[in-house]
């Protein structure tokens, strides 16, 4: 298991240490500054949070749900503090309830959000995770997600926010759900590949 850490709690020294997120170093020791799990590379330490809502970044993939038309665009929740707002192009319109998939842009100095490359979402089921704990969910290079798409037959859309969207058959939604439910509850633990692959009976 993982080291668990909270804020102030010394977790690494030394003058070529660096300070990733969830950490600050002073002098030549780091401590975390979020309640967490404790990751190091080489000279490098950080703490991927336990807890704690959803911050856009520019870059990120994210499954919201479109809340108000306004002009040529609309506002759409992502699961943050903050809404979203896409800008309808070219003959391409939503409507209030749609579910799409869209990329950050641009975050700027008030937390204004601007999205783009909308598609939307259909005929399959919305979940919700812990958004801190999608990286777990996804894998190192997406080797979680194929596991789960492999296992359970579903296709998986996994937005940075911490929303899951499945399609398949019901069975098969069923089954994914209840492994990334596994995930989720012990994503701080070792060997979780494992009992991922042998939930959903690949053993391999």
């Amino acid at each position: 298991m993982r080291e668990i850490v909270v804020p102030g709690e010394k977790i690494a020294e030394g003058k070529l240490t660096k300070a990733g997120f969830g950490a600050f170093k002073r002098g030549d020791e780091v401590f975390a500054s979020v309640h967490g799990l404790v990751e190091t590379d080489k000279d490098f330490v950080k703490v991927v949070p336990l807890s704690g809502k959803y911050m856009p970044h520019v870059g990120d993939q994210v499954i919201g749900i479109v809340v108000m038309l306004i002009g040529k665009g609309c506002f759409v929740n992502i699961n943050s503090a903050y809404d979203g707002y896409y800008g309808f192009m070219r003959d391409t319109q939503y409507n209030v309830g749609d579910l799409i998939t869209a990329e950050i842009m641009e975050v700027d100095e008030v937390n204004s959000v601007t999205l783009d490359y909308a598609k939307p979402l259909y005929d399959g089921k919305l979940i919700e995770v812990a958004s801190v704990k999608v990286p777990r969910i996804v894998g190192k290079k997406a080797s979680m997600i194929d596991i789960l798409s492999q296992g359970s037959g579903c296709r998986i859309f996994v937005g940075r926010n911490g929303r899951i969207f499945l399609t398949g058959e019901d069975a098969n939604i069923r089954r994914a759900e209840a492994a990334i439910r596994l995930i989720e509850r012990e994503a701080h633990t070792t060997g979780l590949t494992d009992r991922v692959k042998e939930f959903l009976g690949k053993g391999v």
